[in-house]
């Protein structure tokens, strides 16, 4: 017999905060670029391609003892069809030792999180510290997560100006959330404007799930960061090839990035090679250099790696067996 936990959302956002998983998120890339980590081929399904896909991403790590996998489906119209997230899934964890599961977590609040402090890591590592303008475009769950991650690490940031393609969801998140961040002021922009707000952003965060791009080369200015953090599949895309090209360019894995990420548009036209891209690990683990100069222009290539979330589950299911939180299942041998 062995025991196994389950935990569903409510319990786990009791267990887990923002702050907790930033640490975690941080562990998880620095054992993965130096070898103590690895990832399993993503597998990912578009049923109805821009409306419905889904994608089992899966990974292992020596240095944590643990290996699973997350199986995420996405529904565009669920939210207003069903009154339900676009977004479900489940988190598996085992234990390489014993090779028995030892959790099963709901995945859309596990991601919400990871997700988050994949782009605060990204922010603060590669970001100008005095930072105060942002723009982030995307005003679904990840546009949420992306500015609780920013509030977290980048301290003197004041203006965040948030954009949708349909201005409704930008004008709706920006109302939800303003009462959260007191020392920052949110306001939503109306899409067709966002040129002349990226030109003045010292961090630009998309998140969305876009094909096209649309920020485009020539917006960036002198200094500025950006999180792409959207493409997480062949032919997604938010930004202008031009932009990778001429940016340093940072990835979470460097194979990952090239197949799913942002950078496959500017490897694939022969633009970049894939040594240009340092995997952000390397910077945490301090063997290769983040931002040199005031004037760079940092991209941040966030694909999302099955590494984030188990990382973030492993916390959760620690403090769960410490505090007797969750459901325990005797399972046979």
């Amino acid at each position: 017999m062995y025991r196994l936990r389950i935990l569903d959302a409510v319990q786990f956002r009791k267990l887990v905060t923002m702050d907790d998983v930033i640490p975690g998120v941080k562990e998880a890339y620095k054992l993965f670029s130096s070898g103590k980590a690895g990832l399993f081929p993503i597998i990912t399904h578009e049923f109805d391609p821009g409306r419905t896909d889904m994608d089992i991403k899966s990974a292992y790590m020596d240095g944590a003892g643990i290996y699973g996998l997350k199986i995420l489906g996405w529904n565009r119209d669920n939210p207003s069809v069903l009154g339900v997230p676009a977004l479900a899934g489940l988190i598996v964890v085992m234990d390489i030792e014993r090779q028995q599961p030892i959790g099963i977590l709901e995945g859309t609040p596990v991601t919400f999180l990871r997700t988050g402090a994949a782009g605060a890591i990204g922010a603060e590592s590669l970001a100008r510290p005095e930072s105060v303008n942002a723009v982030v475009v995307g005003s679904g769950a990840q546009g949420r997560a992306q500015i609780m991650g920013l509030s977290k690490v980048m301290h003197k940031l004041k203006n965040i100006d948030v954009f949708d393609a349909q201005d409704i969801y930008a004008e709706k998140m920006a109302e939800d959330i303003s009462p959260n961040y007191p020392g920052i002021k949110i306001t939503a922009r109306p899409f067709s404007s966002l040129k002349n707000y990226v030109k003045n952003a010292d961090i630009v965060v998309t998140c969305t799930p876009s094909k096209e791009a649309f920020i485009m080369y020539g917006w960036l200015k002198k200094g500025c960061h950006i999180n792409t953090i959207g493409a997480d599949m062949a032919g997604k895309q938010e930004i202008d090839p031009e932009i990778t090209a001429t940016v340093k360019v940072f990835g979470d894995s460097r194979i990952q990035v090239a197949q799913k990420g942002e950078c496959q548009h500017a490897l694939s036209r022969g633009m970049i090679s894939s040594e240009q891209i340092t995997e952000i690990g390397e910077v945490l683990n301090g063997t290769r250099l983040g931002r040199t100069s005031a004037d760079e222009i940092t991209m941040f290539d966030a694909t999302g790696m099955a590494l984030q979330d188990l990382m973030t589950a492993k916390v959760a299911l620690e403090r769960a067996e410490s505090l007797n939180i969750g459901v325990v299942v005797e399972m046979e041998q």
